[in-house]
């Protein structure tokens, strides 16, 4: 019991660990801890793709800081957080060890679990600033908020809530990726009130998402029907047409009941909820009709560089240099101003694995097939708004779930230990 709550504790912070420097965070040192132990404990496991991620992730960190010095300009944050996503990686392969080591085959049930319970967790840190003003400045005192969160008026007046982490639409997508773990989880409980439990954490992430952001929301809307339509045509060749229907209808009962847990909870929360988080959220319905102020202010931020050199192999521009500035909040056109077309393409290639090794769930789990290909979706589409490649909590949670997949579907194949790769008679 109590190794289960450390190794809980311990996927919490590898998730939302905050800073403690302007480089360093409580997610980077827990990463350097899991290495290290997992090396001594013989826990180190990695497969072809595996290999394939850690080598693009170091081709891209050495590249990203020779354009560095290439260009004599010290904006090094691509080259950061690309040396940052390779130490997370390396640190999720040995959580995920881990996770194997303690609960065996459960392992990857306990591993989604631990990640939907970290989420809500956050959910219910986020939602306790929403109603305490005294909490939420002891929270953003404690993480530095102020000097990372972009400051704005909702932001000071506590209307929009970041929890423990640096971002707003950055967080309500990364609480909006425990809604898509939940039918996983619920699939994996043993017990009814295990169930239930389950269920009553979605409607607080739901919640989160209203106080941090639209994207999440706009991108929850959008993965609902993808999520039951893929589960349709992956199920349709393996199941009996009153099976399929069957679950179809539970997952809308499921969608329906957390939908009137939220709607019953309004009444509970702070007048500013209804004025202005209710209100903020009803514009990505203009969003979804391709007008509303967002996306003006996005159509003018989709442009390339001038010079041919800088798009092909990019300048480390990223507006915090001594280069011309570069109006636009778009991942992709940012990632292409700083490391170029080369840099972008190496950044890209891990979630391509990541989307490929989903695909390759449909054999062993068509719920985590359709979940983990959403979940790795999710930050190449928020990458159209904003920077959300290899992002500090978002990375942690899919560098985590693509290890978690990586061993299980080596553990299908082979029958295998992970840790020995020896022959696992109880598998």
């Amino acid at each position: 019991m109590l190794k289960s709550a450390l190794l809980a504790t311990t996927t919490f912070l590898f998730i939302f660990g905050w800073k403690v420097t302007p480089i360093a965070d409580i997610i980077l040192f827990t990463s350097v801890l899991l290495i290290v132990y997992s090396f001594l404990r013989g826990y180190a496991y990695a497969d072809r793709v595996s290999i394939q991620i850690i080598i693009c992730l170091g081709l891209l960190s050495i590249y990203s800081m020779v354009i560095v010095i290439a260009h004599g300009v010290f904006e090094v944050q691509i080259a950061l957080r690309s040396i940052r996503a390779l130490i997370n990686f390396l640190a999720a392969m040995s959580l995920a060890g881990i996770y194997y080591d303690r609960f065996g085959k459960s392992y990857f049930a306990r591993i989604i679990r631990d990640i939907y319970l970290a989420l809500v967790a956050h959910a219910c840190i986020m939602l306790a600033m929403f109603y305490s003003t005294p909490f939420r400045e002891l929270i953003y005192q404690v993480t530095s908020a102020h000097d990372y969160v972009n400051i704005a008026s909702p932001f000071l007046d506590g209307l929009r809530i970041c929890g423990i982490t640096y971002g707003l639409s950055q967080t309500s997508v990364l609480q909006m990726l425990g809604l898509l773990m939940l039918p996983v989880v619920a699939r994996g409980c043993q017990s009814f009130a295990g169930l239930l439990t389950a269920i009553m954490g979605a409607p607080l992430l739901v919640l989160s998402i209203l106080i941090s952001g639209r994207s999440g929301l706009m991108m929850g809307l959008f993965f609902i029907p993808v999520y039951l339509l893929g589960l349709l045509l992956l199920k349709a060749s393996t199941q009996s047409p009153a099976k399929i229907a069957g679950n179809l209808l539970a997952n809308m009962l499921g969608l329906f009941f957390i939908g009137l847990l939220v709607w019953s909870s309004i009444d509970f929360l702070p007048e500013k909820f209804s004025v202005y988080s209710l209100n903020h959220a009803q514009e990505i319905f203009l969003a979804m009709r391709l007008s509303g102020t967002t996306v003006d202010t996005l159509s003018g931020m989709f442009f390339l560089p001038d010079s041919w050199l800088e798009l092909v192999f990019g300048s480390s521009n990223l507006n915090n240099g001594g280069f011309e500035m570069v109006f636009s909040d778009v991942g992709w056109v940012k990632t292409i101003f700083a490391v170029g077309l080369v840099g972008s393409i190496l950044m890209i290639i891990p979630y391509i694995l990541a989307l490929k090794q989903a695909w390759r769930c449909r054999f062993f789990s068509q719920e985590t097939a359709v979940m983990s290909f959403l979940v790795f979706l999710s930050a190449l589409l928020l990458h159209g708004k904003e920077m959300a490649l290899l992002t500090r909590n978002q990375w942690s949670v899919q560098a985590l779930l693509l290890s978690a997949i990586c061993i299980q579907l080596h553990l299908l194949e082979g029958n295998r230990n992970p840790a020995t790769g020896q022959p696992k008679s109880e598998l």
